[in-house]
């Protein structure tokens, strides 16, 4: 067995809570990308490796349980839905259930939802674009996506006639983000944001009950029928929306800005991703049709997931003892990493930090230690994310539209600075002056 390199509690906590993101890039420095240290008197093991990842979430998954901090840490917000359930006979049933509602058959249904959508906000921000004024495009992807969610989940549209609805999944949204970047004080303390957000839960809560006892979707049907029969309740069901629609439109809102981000410090991209939409769509509305021929806009989508991973940091708890690239793991163990930095590995790409969606389109620019596993931005094994083709397909088709309208230039002193709190998002918004096409 390999001796692994352990790092304090109190270093590797306080470097925690100033910059995660160096603290997984200083482990991955390690011999091997592999750290030990602890956490409340618990072993904690850092990697760094796409290999190491893959053999907790695939090879060996029977062996890790979701039943971390970091997922716990959600869970008073989320419930006990799939998104952070620590897995189980429960977990497999309930995945089965939802597991319909993104089968490969609806995703024309999902394009649908999504062209008509940013076909709204095409038309939003040609008064803007008109005037050449800076938007913020990482509220305007939010609002885009919590509607896209909504709709695809709960069949209801966030439109002006369900402004307080909109209003609080923002005010919920933000306020999970939040507190889990900085868990003080507590939910239950009555402050003025405690109370306003234990309101807004209340009023989500009554709106969800309410999608349930009269479902608008197959998803909403299935598993209101589930609790009618005793399988589950009516608060479990709520708790599988709301999680599965906070997953859903965060990891969208937040590529969407990611990938503007990167095309407008990258102009040369820019203007070939305009390119290929002119030639596939000459002005007319995009579908899923159209995803076979839109490969750079795919591969825009690709590597700013690859770059800006939204879901930054993953743990799982060892049932049992294993061994990872010779490495010791003992039952109880936690397992921490982080797609951020496993995703720049020198060894499995080169110029592991540039944006190159080229890379995608041919092998000149991967390493040695390259394999399909080495990018995973929904996950591996069983748990691997339900609506990622949906999430893909939706962020290809958003992307093409807005560019065949728009043109996004920088203002500003630099691209946004990554801020990992729950998800990976832009650090003070990302404003970008408009301008039409």
């Amino acid at each position: 067995m390999k001796a692994t390199t352990r790092i304090s509690a109190a270093r590797a906590f306080g470097q925690f809570r100033r910059d995660p993101l160096a603290l997984f890039a200083q482990i991955a420095d390690q011999p091997d990308g592999v750290a030990l240290s602890s956490v409340a008197g618990r072993r904690l093991l850092f990697i760094t490796h796409p290999d190491h990842v893959a053999r907790v979430l695939r090879d060996n998954h029977r062996q890790y349980s979701k039943d971390a901090p970091v997922y716990r840490a959600a869970r008073p917000f989320l419930g006990d839905g799939l998104t952070v359930a620590a897995g189980g006979e429960d977990w497999m049933r309930r995945r089965r259930l939802v597991q319909p509602a993104f089968h490969r058959d609806t995703l024309g249904a999902a394009a649908a939802i999504a062209v008509d959508c940013v076909g709204d906000l095409v038309t939003a921000w040609s008064e803007p674009a008109r005037r050449n004024e800076v938007v913020d495009v990482a509220p305007a992807m939010t609002d885009l996506t919590m509607r896209i969610s909504c709709r695809h989940l709960f069949g209801m549209d966030l439109t002006s006639g369900a402004s307080e609805v909109a209003a609080d999944l923002r005010m919920v949204c933000d306020f999970v983000v939040g507190f889990l970047a900085r868990p003080f004080p507590p939910p239950g303390v009555p402050t003025r944001r405690n109370r306003e957000f234990r309101a807004a839960m209340g009023r989500i809560r009554a709106f969800i009950g309410e999608l349930v006892a009269h479902p608008a979707t197959d998803l909403v049907a299935a598993l209101d029928a589930e609790a009618r029969s005793g399988g589950s309740t009516p608060e479990q069901v709520g708790d599988e929306l709301l999680g599965l629609f906070f997953a859903g439109h965060e990891t969208l809102a937040h590529t969407l800005t990611w990938c503007w981000s990167l095309l407008v410090t990258h102009p040369e991209v820019a203007e070939r991703l305009h390119g290929e939409v002119t030639r596939v769509l000459s002005g007319r509305p995009a579908s899923a049709d159209d995803l076979p021929e839109l490969s750079w806009t795919r591969a825009v989508v690709d590597e700013a997931m690859r770059l800006y991973p939204v879901v930054w940091i993953m743990m799982r708890r060892a049932l049992g003892r294993d061994e990872i690239d010779g490495h010791e793991v003992r039952a109880g163990d936690l397992i921490a990493w982080s797609p951020y930095v496993g995703n720049r590995h020198p060894q499995v790409w080169r110029r592991p930090s540039e944006f190159l969606p080229e890379r995608w389109h041919s092998a000149g620019d991967r390493g040695p230690d390259w394999a399909r596993h080495s990018v995973a931005p929904f996950g591996l094994g069983p748990r691997a994310c339900l609506g990622s083709g949906a999430a893909v397909m939706q962020a290809c088709l958003i992307l093409a539209t807005l560019v065949q309208a728009y043109h996004l230039e920088p203002v500003g002193d630099g691209p946004p600075r990554p801020n990992p709190s729950l998800t990976l998002h832009a650090a003070g918004g990302f404003p970008a002056r408009l301008r039409r096409r």
